[in-house]
């Protein structure tokens, strides 16, 4: 698929999120409905996204590519804090746990999945699945420490029920043991699932409508912030794909898996704590608004 093309395709999706601005202005889309197609995107629509994405028939290689992108995508979790905390330290101290979170937990479900389908197709979903699978056990684990300035291990239980984890096992059984999926069924799973593509990028819109952008764009942190999780670290991770001579498919998701706006769990996770609200909130939106330039930059400079 050419850059063109791939370019193209994202500001497709973000055309739809500015149908999601006007619904979420008009009222139309409020935070309630916006809450609800929320839990409808994680809880049914993302699963069966990502089972359909293992149920096709693939090459040799996959299996092998599958554990490189467990790999990398745990040693770019491992590493980002290592990569992220120095260049923290010129930050307000107040501010730098939220902001290293927001750097760390990127927007890899709502906004990764349909992005990794637009440019890799069914193949970049399973790595962005992977991703997501690392994303959830660092999540709640390091990213509560974040938080909470304590160490704890207790939030792995609750990610091992979440309904991402559970299809990523689903799919990868699926595709290591061969399962011929019934048309029928199959046909319901790819319905289902194509609707996480408008649905996110419609929230995405929606959260964006109610963003105060006057007070985000008075924040220089924001900015420093934004370069760093939109331009820096992608930026890295690609260099490092240069030193190593590796150009494939997987690195190249998780590149663009790491080049997504922080997520909305910077903003949950804020609200659970309750700490930083209204400054997650603006990192989010923030940094939301900028993708919709940095990403088809990152894909013309990495791609």
């Amino acid at each position: 698929m050419g850059v063109n093309t791939v370019i193209t395709q994202i500001i497709s999706l973000f055309l739809v999120a500015l149908v999601g601005f006007y619904g979420g202005k008009k009222n139309i889309i409020d935070e309630n409905f916006s809450n609800g197609l929320s839990k409808l995107l994680v809880e049914i629509t993302t699963p069966f996204l990502v089972i359909s994405s293992f149920s096709f028939s693939y090459g040799p290689n996959m299996k092998n590519n599958v554990i490189k992108s467990f790999i990398y995508s745990f040693i770019i979790f491992a590493l980002t804090p290592l990569l992220v905390k120095p260049l923290l330290l010129v930050i307000d101290k107040g501010k730098r746990n939220t902001l290293e979170f927001a750097m760390m937990f990127s927007n890899c479900g709502f906004m990764g999945f349909p992005v990794a389908q637009s440019v890799f197709g069914k193949e970049g979903v399973i790595y962005a699945a992977v991703f997501n699978m690392l994303f959830s056990i660092f999540v709640w684990t390091y990213g509560v420490m974040l938080f909470t300035n304590t160490k704890s291990l207790g939030g792995l239980k609750k990610c091992l029920k979440n309904p991402g984890i559970i299809s990523s096992f689903i799919g990868l059984i699926i595709m290591i043991f061969s399962i011929k999926i019934p048309a029928v069924f199959m046909n319901t799973i790819d319905m289902v699932g194509g609707l996480t593509t408008p649905i996110s990028m419609l929230i995405i819109g929606s959260l964006l409508s109610r963003s105060e952008l006057k007070k985000i764009i008075k924040d220089r942190s924001l900015y420093y912030g934004s370069f760093i999780k939109l331009i820096l670290l992608p930026e890295v991770l690609y260099f490092i794909s240069i030193l190593s001579g590796d150009n494939s498919t997987v690195i190249k998701t998780l590149i663009l898996m790491q080049a997504m706006p922080a997520g909305a769990f910077t903003t949950i996770f804020a609200e659970n704590f309750n700490k930083d609200k209204e400054y997650s909130a603006f990192i989010v939106s923030f940094s939301s608004l900028l993708s919709i330039i940095t990403i088809p930059l990152i894909i013309k400079l990495c791609f």
